[in-house]
């Protein structure tokens, strides 16, 4: 009995790790998608962006979001979408991690105070 949960905690911490590591590998190589659409839903380039500051950047962008927010409200709620979706792969990581919960846990209460 005991080697069968041995067996099933090992497996569980095989997928955990796995769905965890194609989660993030998705992840990042969506990424640079999202990046772009949300970089063409502000109207202004990663270039702009890291050559005025992330700050100033923002700033420039929050009147050209609100401008397509409120005069092209379906062209802002598809880039809103499609850059949703591109963050799928968060799904798989959350998964990992909740077949993980037990080691991970377990492990923090075993550190000495």
């Amino acid at each position: 009995m005991a080697g069968q949960q041995t067996l099933f905690q090992h497996l569980k911490l095989i997928a955990g790790t796995a769905l965890i590591g194609l989660g993030v590998f998705i992840l990042l190589g969506n990424l640079s998608a999202a990046a772009a659409q949300l970089s063409h839903l502000l109207g202004i380039s990663a270039a702009a962006a890291k050559t005025l500051g992330v700050l100033t950047a923002a700033g420039l962008a929050a009147p050209h979001a609100l401008q397509a927010y409120l005069f092209d409200h379906q062209e802002f709620l598809r880039s809103l979408c499609q850059i949703s979706i591109s963050f799928w792969p968060l799904l798989v990581i959350i998964a990992g991690t909740i077949l993980l919960r037990d080691r991970l846990t377990g492990e923090v209460k075993e550190l000495p105070k």
